[in-house]
């Protein structure tokens, strides 16, 4: 069996220490432990796990299932929660991240290792079966019976309005009848990367940050959260 790489976020040691032992002892590669998400994505800019198991209350200001979002934005990484918070609210908040599975402390040994080694084959499969899929624009419907193509390049941002959401070019909204979540999910670009609950922009159409203002095209702008910001930057070049 390939050798699994693992990262553990956890902020209890003797949870992490334990964790980290079952796994080797099972012939997986522990990278790291660390109890924070800030220290999560510093290990990140480093490694490359394959899994990474995250608890939900973390040390430090950003929580798991902040983490793991901002995780799925950057680098794609298959997560699975582990957690003894079962209550609806924050299931509810965990699956908005697409973690790959959610398990309740206390979890049986085996539980957990069946659980990761499903996950690395899902992740390791994924597109071995699909077909190839146009991957420089989308098809929107904008009613029940209309449809229009629109390229990947010319769109600006994605936004949310409850259970609605807008596709916003340079010159024209679109207005569509799902969550920004259920759309985001849709497109086949890396170019787009959230940067708030209720913003998705295109990080080839940014001409300008003030702030927490991302300025895109020509007349456009949108705030960012705080704990985007990073991951941002990251993305573009900036000359100082």
């Amino acid at each position: 069996m390939e050798r699994i790489k693992i990262l553990i976020v956890e902020d209890e040691l003797l949870i992490a220490e334990d964790l980290k032992m079952k796994l080797e002892d099972h012939q997986f590669i522990v990278l790291d432990t660390v109890d924070s998400g800030e220290q999560a994505l510093l290990v990140l800019q480093n490694e490359e796990p394959d899994l990474i198991l995250m608890d939900i209350h973390l040390a430090g200001d950003l929580d798991g299932i902040e983490t793991a979002d901002i995780i799925q934005n950057k680098y794609q990484i298959p997560v699975i929660y582990l957690s003894d918070h079962t209550d609806q609210e924050t299931v509810d908040r965990a699956k908005t991240t697409r973690p790959v599975s959610y398990l309740s402390k206390p979890f049986k040994e085996g539980d957990l290792l069946r659980t990761l080694e499903l996950a690395f084959y899902n992740a390791t499969h994924k597109n071995s079966n699909s077909q190839s899929r146009l991957t420089d624009r989308i098809l929107v419907r904008t009613d029940n019976q209309s449809a229009v193509m629109i390229n990947y390049n010319d769109i600006l941002y994605l936004e949310a309005n409850r259970a609605y959401s807008y596709i916003i070019t340079e010159n024209k909204k679109y207005i569509l009848s799902n969550s920004l979540k259920t759309v985001f999910d849709q497109f086949e670009s890396d170019d787009f990367v959230k940067v708030s609950r209720s913003y998705v922009i295109n990080i080839n159409q940014i001409t300008g940050i003030n702030g927490n203002m991302i300025n895109l095209g020509t007349q456009h702008s949108v705030q960012m959260s705080s704990q985007y910001r990073e991951m941002v930057i990251n993305r573009i070049n900036v000359v100082k």
